[in-house]
């Protein structure tokens, strides 16, 4: 949502952070309850989601406080590489798929060890949700899928629940700033649940291999598009 508000809409950088933040909640809460009650299983584990609010809440107030300090260009470079990231991470699970991608919704390898390393990694993804007004989903996702051997749909699900506080801190510690647009936030908000919806719905149902060549192409065009050209001006 931030890309294109800023894109499309021209809106700043730091005011499409804090709306898409805002916007967030309620499309999560949807496609969380989707993940969660509307399989044959459940593909979100809530101890891992409940682990990484821990670290993501607190990282997320971090990275809002840190947006207004960075300039404009650096956040647009920032949000652009991090999509980058995604887009190859997706892209090679769709052409050469992945051993740690199973259906099983629990990761047997997160235990008393694991679970601070979620808290550790939710902070570091919260800060950059915060910072740059991306969900968390983005990089979560490739975390628990490679870093704890989480399946991929019980990742996706799994994320959608743990970015709730994070984008709900952000877009608090965002709007306080004055970097908030409530309507906008609204709008995007009625048009994304039922989006919400009907992408959870159809990640139960698709081949997830296509579903990752997809995401990951929409992401690199989008990252494109997103890096400042050299003519742009730098805020002071």
């Amino acid at each position: 949502m931030v890309p294109l508000q800023v894109l499309w809409a021209k809106t700043t950088q730091r005011r499409a952070s804090g709306t898409s933040l805002a916007a967030i909640v309620p499309i999560g809460i949807v496609g969380a309850c989707v993940y969660y009650f509307g399989g044959r299983s459940h593909q979100l584990d809530l101890p891992v989601a409940v682990f990484v609010m821990i670290g993501s809440s607190a990282g997320a107030l971090l990275g809002a406080g840190l947006a207004s300090r960075v300039p404009e260009r650096i956040l647009k470079m920032l949000l652009a590489a991090l999509m980058v990231v995604a887009a190859l991470s997706e892209l090679r699970t769709a052409i050469v798929g992945s051993n740690t991608v199973v259906e099983a919704a629990s990761a047997p390898g997160v235990g008393p060890v694991g679970y601070p390393l979620l808290v550790l990694s939710g902070a570091v993804i919260g800060t950059i949700s915060g910072l740059t007004g991306v969900g968390g989903g983005v990089l979560l996702v490739p975390t628990l899928v490679f870093g704890f051997g989480i399946g991929q749909r019980a990742a996706q699900g799994t994320s959608l629940l743990a970015i709730l506080p994070t984008a709900a801190v952000g877009a608090v510690a965002h709007q306080r700033r004055g970097d908030l647009d409530s309507r906008a936030a609204g709008w995007m908000s009625l048009g994304g649940v039922p989006g919400a919806l009907a992408g959870a719905v159809l990640a139960l149902w698709l081949p997830q291999r296509a579903l990752a060549g997809l995401f990951g192409l929409l992401l690199a065009a989008m990252a494109v598009r997103m890096w400042p050209r050299r003519d742009d001006a730098v805020p002071a």
